[in-house]
């Protein structure tokens, strides 16, 4: 039973290391980029690119944009009218 134990703790502090770390990474300030999305997850016509905040892989957010494979299967934590606004506010481009 204590070998169980033994993982378990380690592996609570392994994700606060890690949400410590994505902490870190997220803008200081008040104001941010990009607007709320609306009620059904989609981003309004004028901020078509969908941001996703992610605290599992240590990177801040990712931003889908049209056309992309998972663009239609994302719903959106944050819409941004321009690549430079999403990557402002700490988003990289999702890969697929």
């Amino acid at each position: 039973m204590r070998p169980v134990l033994a993982s378990l703790l380690v592996i609570v502090l392994l994700m606060g290391i890690a949400y410590a770390e994505t902490a870190k990474k997220r803008p200081r300030g008040i104001h941010r980029t990009g607007v709320e999305p609306l009620k059904n997850g989609e981003c309004p016509g004028e901020h078509p690119i969908k941001g996703n905040f992610t605290t599992y892989s240590g990177e801040r957010c990712i931003y889908h944009m049209t056309g992309q494979r998972l663009y239609l299967r994302t719903k959106a934590e944050r819409c941004y009218a321009t690549e430079a606004e999403a990557i402002q506010d700490g988003c990289r481009r999702s890969k697929v």
